[in-house]
């Protein structure tokens, strides 16, 4: 091999794990998805700086947590989950009548992201935004964690446009070698 084709060679391979690592980088993902990784899975209520109502819910009803006369560190076992299942964890803002959702916002009224996740010492954090349009972006309107809940990030596009550049280089030294 040449040394202009393994510098391409290299800097494909560079930009690929340039992207797929800042995309593992970022502690707090905005629009992750939440999939449980087997077993129960606890919910923690974590806080609330809202000035509206709010409860939650995971897969539908029951709504729990009432976000202004909920303790801090109250916890609710939601039952055992195979692994692999997909989580909804829906914010029902009561003094709105809004309902917001994790994930990338396409089950939102504005299709954005309104929820913050965060994974930590064994747990996993979401905090949700709840106001329309995105709101003060504070992320601190309804916040709990979980146990047994994995996060799939949804990536930025500067990171798809880096691994799309890492496949591009990957793929222009592949034809060129069929070709030589």
């Amino acid at each position: 091999m040449t040394f202009n084709k393994f510098f391409v060679s290299a800097l494909g391979a560079a930009a690929l794990l340039g992207a797929a690592s800042s995309a593992q980088a970022d502690a707090d993902i905005l629009g992750a998805e939440l999939f449980a990784t087997g077993g129960d899975i606890t919910i923690r209520f974590e806080g609330s700086n809202a000035g509206y109502d709010s409860l939650i819910s995971v897969n539908g009803p029951p709504e729990i947590f009432p976000n202004h006369s909920t303790a801090v560190g109250t916890e609710v076992n939601l039952g055992n989950f195979a692994a692999g299942t997909a989580l909804d964890i829906a914010l029902h803002v009561l003094t709105t009548g809004q309902l917001f959702h994790t994930g990338p916002g396409n089950l939102n009224v504005d299709s954005l992201p309104h929820a913050m996740v965060r994974q930590d010492a064994g747990r996993t954090y979401v905090s949700f935004e709840d106001i329309v349009g995105g709101g003060d972006r504070d992320y601190n309107d309804h916040m709990f964690s979980f146990t047994n809940v994995a996060v799939t990030a949804v990536p930025e596009p500067t990171t798809v446009a880096l691994m799309l550049a890492g496949m591009g280089v990957v793929g222009f030294v592949g034809a060129r070698r069929r070709k030589a």
